[in-house]
This record gives C-alpha cells, sequence and structure tokens, in this order.
C-alpha cells in the first residue's frame, strides 16, 4: 500500500506537458499496435454497431422485383404428405421453374444445392435436368471451400465455366499447363454445372453474426470466381456489376464489404412453396400467388428445420434466403456501404488524442470534464449519422472508446496532481510565507489547476490550501473562494513577481504574504491560513 501510495504522488508530481504528451505516445503506439498487429479492439464495435443498424431512420425501401418462393414449414408439412421429408423428388422443383420460368422472370435465383444425385428418384433428376437445361434466367448456388484446399482440388474453369467471372488476364501468375484450381462442392447435374453459378457463403464475423458480403474471390492466375448475387446483377443490370467490379476487382485479396441492410428481417415478400407448386398442377393454392414476370425470384428456405439461419444484425435466427435477397437487391441498385481504412481510423484516433492534449495544455485537465461523457457520444452519434444514407460508414468505434479511455486516464492523473500540490508541506526546517487570496469563484477543477501550473512553472518548492470538498460533494462557496500559496519565503517571495500576474487574472484580491519564522505544523498552519483569509475579509470590509 506504501509502494502504491508513493507511486502516485510520484506520478502527480510530474510536469503536465510531459504526462499529457507521454500518454498521448503511449495511446498512439497502442492504436498502431492493435489496429495493424494485434487488430484486439480496432475496428467496428460489433454490438453498438448492431444497435445503430436497427435503430436507422433512413432504410432504402425493398426492391419490388425481388420475390422469395419459400420452403418453409408449412410447406414441408402440406407437400411431405405426398412427397415425404426434405428433400423431395427434384421433379417437384422442375414443376415449379417450369412454371416460373413461363413468365418470363428476369431472374430465377436458386439458393439450394445440388450436389448430390438422388438415388431414390433418378427420374426427378432428369425433370429437373431437363427443366435447367430449357431456363434462360436461373442461377445456382455452390458452396466454396477454404481456400487452403484450392490445391488439392481438380475444379478448374473448364469444370464449371459459368462460376469464373474471367479467363486468366495478363496478371497470370501460372503457366498455361497448370491451371488454377478452386475448392468447392460442385453441382452434381450437368445441366446446372454447365449453367449461370454463384458461391453463396456467408462470411461471419468473429461473434458469429453476418455483417459482411463477398462478392468476388481474385485467383492467383487474375481470374476470379463470382458470387450468386453477382451472377444475378450481371444479367439483370450489367451496369451495376461493372460498378461492383470496378470498386473489388483491383484489389489482389478479398473485399468484404458491409451490407446494406432493409428495415426489418423479413422485407421481402414471401410465397409458399406448396402454393406456388399447387398453381403450377393447376390446383387451387391456399393463398393467392402473384404473377412472376419481370420479378427476381428466389428459391430457398425460411424453415428452421432446414437450418439456413443465422444471425445478422436485423436478428438472431434471420433466414440465409433473406440474407441473400437484401445482397442482390443492394447489387442491383448499387447501394454499397465501405468502411473507413483501418490506416484512417488509426490515424483519426491518435489526431483526437493529440488534440485533447494540446487542449489540456491551453486549458485545463478539468475543463474536459464534460467531454468524458459528450466527446464519445458525438463520436458514435457521427458513425450513427452516416449508416443513414451515406455510402460510407465512418467507423468512429475506435476514437471514441480511446478518447473515453484517455480522458479518464488525463482525470485520475488530474486527481493525484491535486493531491500532491495540494498536500501540506512536509519535513521543512525553514521560515514559511503564507500568501492568502480570495478568487472570484470557487477554487474549483479549471481555476485550481491554473494555479498548480503557476506554481509548477515558477515555484515548484510551494503548494496550495485551499477547502476541500468534503465526501457528500457539497462545500461552502464562501470558503471555496479562499486559497493560500504556502511555501519557503526565500523561494515564494522570489517567484512573486512571476505568479502575481497568473493569480490577479484568477482572483479577485489578495493580502501582503504572512511571513512565519518557523515551520509550523499542520495544525498550526491551518489557524494560520484561516487567520490571513480573515484578514483578506476585514481588508475588504474597510475594517483593516
Amino acid at each position: 500500500m506504501k509502494l502504491w501510495q508513493r507511486l502516485t504522488e510520484r506520478i502527480g508530481s510530474l510536469p503536465a506537458s510531459r504526462v499529457t504528451w507521454g500518454l498521448v505516445i503511449l495511446f498512439s503506439v497502442w492504436v498502431l499496435l492493435d489496429v495493424f498487429v494485434l487488430k484486439l479492439t480496432g475496428g467496428l464495435a460489433q454490438s453498438s454497431y448492431d444497435a445503430m443498424v436497427r435503430s436507422r431512420i433512413f432504410v432504402a425501401a425493398p426492391d419490388p422485383r425481388i420475390v422469395i418462393i419459400d420452403i418453409d414449414e408449412a410447406s414441408l408439412a402440406r407437400m411431405g404428405k405426398e412427397f415425404g421429408r426434405w428433400p423431395w423428388p427434384r421433379d417437384t422443383l422442375a414443376t415449379v421453374l417450369d412454371h416460373v420460368e413461363r413468365q418470363q422472370p428476369q431472374a430465377i435465383v436458386w439458393d439450394i444445392l445440388f450436389s448430390d444425385v438422388d438415388r431414390l428418384s433418378p427420374g426427378g433428376d432428369a425433370a429437373f435436368n431437363q427443366a435447367v437445361s430449357q431456363s434462360a434466367h436461373s442461377h445456382f448456388s455452390v458452396v466454396r471451400l477454404p481456400k487452403a484446399n484450392d490445391s488439392a482440388s481438380g475444379i478448374t474453369a473448364a469444370a464449371l465455366p459459368g462460376l469464373w467471372l474471367a479467363a486468366p488476364s495478363a496478371r497470370a501468375r501460372v503457366t498455361a499447363d497448370k491451371p488454377v484450381t478452386v475448392a468447392l462442392i460442385p453441382p452434381a447435374l450437368p445441366a446446372v454445372a454447365a449453367g449461370r453459378l454463384g458461391y453463396n457463403n456467408g462470411y461471419v464475423d468473429s461473434d458469429g453474426v453476418l455483417r459482411r458480403y463477398r462478392y468476388l474471390e481474385p485467383l492467383a492466375d487474375g481470374a476470379a470466381i463470382q458470387s450468386i448475387p453477382l451472377s444475378v446483377t450481371g444479367n439483370v443490370n450489367p451496369n451495376a456489376q461493372k460498378g461492383i467490379l470496378n470498386r473489388v476487382r483491383s484489389e489482389l485479396k478479398p473485399v468484404d464489404e458491409l451490407i446494406a441492410w432493409r428495415r426489418k428481417a423479413g422485407a421481402y415478400p414471401h410465397l409458399s412453396f406448396a402454393d406456388v407448386f399447387a398453381q403450377a398442377e393447376g390446383d387451387q393454392p391456399l393463398a393467392p400467388v402473384p404473377g412472376f414476370a419481370g420479378k427476381i425470384v428466389i428459391i430457398g428456405s425460411t424453415a428452421p428445420s432446414l437450418h439456413d439461419i443465422h444471425p445478422t444484425p436485423l436478428s438472431s435466427m434471420q433466414a440465409g434466403v433473406d440474407s441473400l435477397a437484401t445482397v442482390i437487391d443492394n447489387a442491383l441498385n448499387q447501394r454499397s456501404m465501405r468502411e473507413l481504412p483501418r490506416w484512417l481510423q488509426a490515424l483519426l484516433a491518435i489526431a483526437l488524442c493529440a488534440g485533447l492534449a494540446l487542449w489540456v495544455k491551453l486549458k485545463s485537465a478539468a475543463s474536459l470534464a464534460p467531454a468524458l461523457l459528450v466527446l464519445p457520444a458525438l463520436l458514435l452519434g457521427i458513425s450513427y449519422v452516416s449508416l443513414n444514407g451515406l455510402p460510407v460508414f465512418v467507423d468512429l468505434h475506435l476514437a471514441a472508446g480511446l478518447a473515453l479511455l484517455f480522458l479518464a486516464v488525463l482525470r485520475y492523473w488530474s486527481t493525484l496532481r491535486r493531491n500532491h500540490w495540494c498536500a501540506p508541506l512536509a519535513d521543512i526546517a525553514q521560515p514559511i510565507a503564507v500568501w492568502p487570496w480570495e478568487g472570484t469563484v470557487a477554487w474549483l477543477e479549471g481555476p485550481l489547476d491554473r494555479l498548480i501550473d503557476a506554481l509548477e512553472q515558477h515555484a515548484p518548492s510551494c503548494r496550495i490550501v485551499v477547502c476541500d470538498a468534503p465526501p457528500s460533494g457539497l462545500r461552502w462557496p464562501e470558503l471555496a473562494r479562499f486559497a493560500a500559496v504556502v511555501g519557503p519565503q526565500a523561494a515564494l517571495l522570489a517567484a512573486r513577481a512571476q505568479l502575481e500576474p497568473v493569480l490577479q487574472r484568477l482572483a479577485l484580491r489578495c493580502a501582503e504574504p504572512l511571513l512565519l519564522d518557523v515551520a509550523p505544523d499542520r495544525e498550526q498552519m491551518a489557524r494560520e491560513v484561516f487567520s490571513t483569509w480573515a484578514m483578506l475579509q476585514n481588508k475588504a470590509a474597510g475594517n483593516d
């Protein structure tokens, strides 16, 4: 305990400029290490970001062309009576595909994998393969496996040409006799493998929440494989696809962009697969089924039993097909949500700390007390505003957190500093001078810090006596307006000329220093100080 007390006293005695700029250097080193090496706290703060997304004021409306044919729990129950448990024979999917295709939609997106043949119903596979071969608007999903497995794969652009975004370019870094291979789960049906393909992986953050999407993955030969939203966009809105490619294709590594979410998780209309199938079969659906002409039809599942569920900022149980619809919507309508580069986040955080240190030098640490809450709230407010329509999310979570910590450390140090400069003189065996002052206002943190600054510069051996606040936090303003500078006579009188202009800007009046021949103890010092304050009052009243 004594060691800690000595340490805090030592810290409190350090010069203000050394402490503030030392903190700036320390925090800057931490930010640089965190952002570029450790990556522990830098960047987007997940929980507060999610709360901002849910509470946005301005949110883009869902694209009215997008509709979801939903393999929901009701469809599983209704169709299970005839076709059994999922997966159903694929001729059921062929029936729906033919029905939708005849109405000339803009796209039919399959959020379903066809990675295995149906050995129990080969006729269903044949029917679906035939329907796919005649479909002019279908796009199919594949699953991208970890990139580390690429070298062990045998899948090249020749096997799945609809997945490759471009042929190898002049940037090729491999020989022509050894084409690049990609690890993924390929389609089992020939017509699907020859069709339009895109991977549909959701790359979640460390907490398991989906916040970003990857439109393409560059390969070693300069080509790239595309996501299914990019495949759809290339056919429905080629200009939008070019915009995405211009934004992310120049990177040699995958780029994950923040998803611009709609207002709620289930923002797009859902039609029961069983109802669409019934209409295709000529039966009466339980609910009306609108036409699909000019629509972008996504066929997927929201049934929890099929496990295509993952958390997003909007919901802890959002269906994957709804997330896919959102990304397709963003791609078609060129809604991107970019982020500040990590180096810029680090630069802003460091600049903020430097600005706070400069403020302390010009004003005082006490003047930053309101900023302890206001500044982080303001920075987070800027981040929130940027989510409401701006193309760039101005992520100031790092700056806000750093500012809060920097201000808290400064505030703690300023308390240690006041404790040091307002402590009684110890082990002094020489004559003492007491110089009383009456302030225009109470000697609270701001004026007291300015007085400490003056003593630190001109009379470091002197100390200050003020009326401290009791534990309740209340104080007598009438007494709190009085202060006294005490210290060795020689030191105080020598610094008087330098101190007086500073004190006159802070105080109302003063008396001549009282010279004591002996060094009083703490109780005697208190009596002498109160006596000099009484002299000031008498002088002000004209009774001296």
